[in-house]
């Protein structure tokens, strides 16, 4: 006859269930840690896009304040409150900064394939 003691026998699935319980952690941290480095991938790309719209937005309000002056000017020359040479040179500020603007988007484009030509160097060799 067999005789299986009903206490011994709860101890060893309690037993088992914690060792299954602890490998189910074991597997959840290490997923984790895969999405944690992922995401910090993520958020470094949004506050380098984030810089780059702060400083397009300064120059944006730049622009719009010299187009406005520009503008203001022109109306006034119209209005005969102004000689239409200030305002001339008004408008050729605005456009100044228009084109320099124009330029410093090209320079940050080859500035940003740089870094992310040194980022892609520089993983490539942690990775090794």
């Amino acid at each position: 006859m067999i005789t299986i003691d009903v206490k011994e026998t709860l101890l060893c699935l309690m037993i088992a269930a914690i060792i299954v319980l602890v490998i189910y952690l074991i597997i959840m941290a290490k997923n984790l840690i895969k999405t944690l480095k992922e995401t910090n991938k993520v958020l470094e790309d949004v506050s380098v896009i984030s810089g780059i719209a702060a400083d397009k937005a300064v120059q944006v309000d730049g622009m719009i304040t010299d187009m406005q002056s520009a503008v203001s000017d022109l109306s006034d020359a119209v209005k005969g409150q102004q000689n239409l040479v200030g305002a001339v040179s008004n408008l050729v500020k605005a456009l100044g900064s228009l084109a320099a603007i124009f330029r410093g988007a090209k320079d940050e484009k080859e500035d940003t394939a740089k870094k992310k030509a040194k980022a892609k160097k520089v993983k490539s060799k942690s990775n090794q």
